[in-house]
C-alpha cells in the first residue's frame, strides 16, 4: 500500500475510533445522570414511535451535509468525514437509551456542553488532531440544530433545564462553520505533510 493509501486507511481508523469513543461517553453520561441526577430531573420520555425513524433520518441527512461540506473544502480524500460528521450526529440520541427500555432518566443528558468537552479532551489526548476536534463539534452542534425542546446545558453537573428552540440557528451556523475549517485544517496537514515529504495522517 502506497503512502497516500496509508495516510487513507489512518484517516478511517480514526472516524471509527473517535465514533466508538463518543458513544462510549454519551452512554457514560447517561448513566451517570441515571444515578447522581436527582430525583426531580427524571422525567425524560421517549418520542412516539412513529416519529422516530423520521427524526434519525433529519440528523444523518444534515449530519451528512455537513460531512460533505468538508469534502467541498478538502475534495475526495474527506470521504471520512462524510462518514463521521452523521454517525456522530445520530449517536448523540444514544442518552434516551434507558427511557427507550422503560426507565426514568434525565432528559437528554449527553446534550450538553460538559460532554462535549469531555468528547474534545479524549480526542485532543489521543488522536491530536484539530480537524477531528472540528468535526467533533460540528456533529453535535448540528445535532442540537435539529433537536427542539428542552436540555440541561450542563448535566451532569446541573439538571436545570432551558429551552433549545431559541437557539437552533446559532447551532446550525456554528456546525456549518466547523465543518467547513475542518476541511481547511485538514488541508493544510496534508499539504505540510506533502511538503516534508513525510507520511504523518492526514
Amino acid at each position: 500500500m502506497g503512502q497516500h493509501g496509508v495516510a487513507s486507511a489512518s484517516r478511517w481508523k480514526q472516524a471509527l475510533y473517535v465514533a466508538v469513543i463518543y458513544a462510549v461517553i454519551a452512554l457514560l453520561f447517561t448513566f451517570a445522570a441515571m444515578y447522581f441526577g436527582p430525583q426531580a430531573s427524571q422525567v425524560g420520555s421517549t418520542r412516539a414511535e412513529d416519529t422516530i425513524p423520521g427524526h434519525v433520518l433529519e440528523l444523518a441527512g444534515f449530519g451528512l451535509l455537513l460531512g460533505l461540506c468538508c469534502m467541498v473544502v478538502y475534495g475526495r480524500k474527506g470521504l471520512p468525514f462524510v462518514f463521521l460528521t452523521p454517525v456522530l450526529t445520530v449517536l448523540l440520541d444514544l442518552d434516551h437509551l434507558p427511557a427507550y427500555l422503560g426507565y426514568a432518566q434525565t432528559i437528554r443528558p449527553a446534550h450538553s456542553f460538559v460532554f462535549l468537552v469531555a468528547a474534545l479532551a479524549v480526542t485532543a489526548i489521543t488522536i491530536k488532531a484539530l480537524d477531528i476536534d472540528l468535526v467533533v463539534v460540528s456533529a453535535f452542534m448540528g445535532h442540537m440544530a435539529v433537536d427542539t425542546g428542552i436540555f440541561a446545558p450542563l448535566s451532569p453537573l446541573s439538571f436545570q433545564y432551558f429551552q433549545l428552540d431559541p437557539y437552533r440557528p446559532e447551532f446550525a451556523v456554528g456546525a456549518v462553520l466547523c465543518t467547513l475549517a475542518a476541511g481547511a485544517v485538514l488541508r493544510t496537514r496534508v499539504a505540510r505533510a506533502s511538503s516534508r515529504g513525510g507520511n504523518e495522517i492526514a
